[in-house]
C-alpha cells in the first residue's frame, strides 16, 4: 500500500526522469514546503527552463473528497506572476484508481485538461539477480544494443 511519502518520492522520480527541477516539496528533507495555493495544498512545486510545474499527489480517500474536482480544476489554471505563462499540473496516484481519476478529470474544460498530467505510478519491486524470485518479465523494457 502507497503512503504519502512514497507516492511524493515517486512523483519527483518521475519528473526528475522528464528533466524538471523540483524547487520545493513536502515530506522532503531538505527543500522547504511548497505554500499552499489558495487554500489548496500541493506537494511539489518545480521548474523546467521557465516552465513551471506543480504536483499533486491524490490517494483512494482523496476521491471521497466533495472538493477535490475543484481543487484540480483551479491548480491547473494557475499562471505565473511574472510572465503569465500556464503552470503544468501533475497528478500522481496509484494505478489501481487510475480509471476514476481519469473520469473526473475528463469532466473539465478543454482549457484546464491541457494543463495536466496524469501520472499512475506503482511500487516496483527490486529484486537480486541471482535470487530465485528473479522475475524475467522485468527486462521487457530493456533496450539491448548491438
Amino acid at each position: 500500500m502507497f503512503n504519502r511519502k512514497k507516492n511524493i518520492d515517486l512523483l519527483v522520480s518521475h519528473l526528475w526522469k522528464l528533466g524538471y527541477t523540483i524547487i520545493k516539496r513536502k515530506l522532503g528533507t531538505y527543500l522547504s514546503e511548497p505554500p499552499n495555493v489558495n487554500g489548496y495544498e500541493i506537494d511539489i512545486v518545480a521548474k523546467l527552463h521557465r516552465q513551471y510545474a506543480m504536483g499533486v499527489c491524490v490517494d483512494k480517500k482523496d476521491l471521497q473528497d466533495s472538493k477535490l474536482l475543484e481543487k484540480i480544476s483551479y491548480l491547473a489554471s494557475r499562471k505565473t506572476k511574472t510572465g503569465n505563462k500556464d503552470v503544468l499540473l501533475f497528478i500522481s496516484f496509484p494505478y489501481e484508481i487510475y480509471k476514476t481519476v481519469k473520469d473526473l478529470v475528463s469532466s473539465l474544460d478543454l482549457s484546464i485538461k491541457k494543463n495536466i498530467s496524469l501520472v499512475p505510478v506503482y511500487e516496483t519491486v527490486q529484486n537480486d539477480l541471482f535470487s530465485p524470485s528473479y522475475d524475467k518479465v522485468s527486462l521487457k523494457n530493456v533496450e539491448s544494443i548491438h
